[in-house]
């Protein structure tokens, strides 16, 4: 006796193929926002040891870390014969001449660089001559060495990439840093570094009661994600440049000079606007962008924070009633 073989109609085929294919659907945004989640958490933890490191600096050496070290030169002779040159002799101006600029910058070594023996990093720091320029050839390897530390983990372009001149010429290789310090609100980074009204600028040695704004209402350390811009953790290397990185969500590619490689400071524009520039915080997390404040506190601030309040929690002593918690 023969026996019938049953087998899947066309119909009920396509029947199961469409019942998986929803059940996928439903399924891979439920573990999309489980993952972001999770990097959100890592992140924020990232932030909360930095701002421990920070701590830990203060305590031992009674200021916050520099935004970076730079070694000024020997200035040059000033008067001597009225003759020709920036330095010759008096000069007379119907307005004020423009800033200098700010070249070099060396040795350059950044916050992130000198937080190293605070975050459990003694073996790496003991390899940095922290009088030498980052982009020396000798400090290839603690320039290149990726800290997972300095990593978000929602930043989709970390690792090893290319310094970059403000003229495009190529200069060094890096890995990259996904935080970026506080410089402020407002002000003219790229050619008054030393001026920020933040806890870090070039040269920064700003002490806990130089904060009169309060340590819980004043941002230490922010985002920068790598794939919006990509930055040296290491820090500054002279005539450098950070720009917007090729594919980032922002209408701008623009270039800023080199103290951009390891500050950011608020403008007037919102957290998240596709107007951005490489000085601004920018965040991988959907809709908000983290902060560690002086305090030790990390706070997640949203897009639609009002950019007034977060200009008065960028700044260390502007005397505004500001704080995390009025958001």
């Amino acid at each position: 006796m023969k026996t019938r073989r049953h087998a899947y109609t066309l119909i009920e085929l396509l029947v199961v193929i469409a019942i998986i294919a929803i059940l996928v659907g439903l399924l891979l945004p439920a573990v999309q926002r489980v993952r972001e989640a999770a990097n959100r958490t890592a992140c924020a933890n990232n932030l909360k040891q930095m701002g421990l490191a920070c701590q830990m600096y203060h305590d031992q050496l009674t200021t916050f870390p520099s935004g970076y070290l730079y070694t000024p030169p020997l200035a040059p002779p000033i008067g001597g014969g009225g003759g020709g040159g920036i330095f010759g002799g008096a000069r007379h101006f119907d307005r004020p001449p423009p800033p200098p600029p700010v070249v070099p910058n060396d040795p350059g070594w950044g916050w992130a660089a000198l937080l190293l023996p605070y975050i459990e990093q003694d073996t790496l720091a003991s390899t940095i001559n922290y009088k030498l320029p980052v982009g020396s050839p000798s400090m290839l390897t603690p320039r290149t060495t990726e800290l997972r530390l300095y990593t978000c983990p929602s930043d989709r372009l970390t690792g090893l990439f290319t310094v970059v001149s403000d003229g495009n010429k190529q200069m060094a290789t890096a890995a990259t840093n996904s935080y970026a310090a506080c410089f402020g609100a407002l002000g003219l980074m790229n050619t008054q570094p030393d001026v920020g009204n933040g806890v870090f600028f070039r040269n920064s040695q700003i002490r806990v009661g130089e904060i009169t704004d309060g340590t819980s209402n004043t941002m230490l350390i922010g985002e920068r994600a790598g794939f919006f811009a990509q930055s040296p953790w290491a820090g500054v290397l002279s005539n450098g440049s950070c720009r917007t990185t090729p594919g980032a969500p922002t209408f701008y590619s623009i270039v800023e000079l080199a103290p951009c490689m390891v500050m950011a400071r608020i403008g007037n524009k919102p957290l998240g606007d596709q107007y951005l520039e490489p000085y601004d915080f920018f965040s991988g997390h959907l809709g908000l962008v983290q902060f560690v404040f002086a305090d030790g506190a990390v706070h997640a601030l949203p897009h639609a924070t009002d950019p007034t309040l977060l200009q008065a929690l960028a700044t260390r002593a502007g005397s505004e009633p500001a704080s995390p918690s009025d958001f």
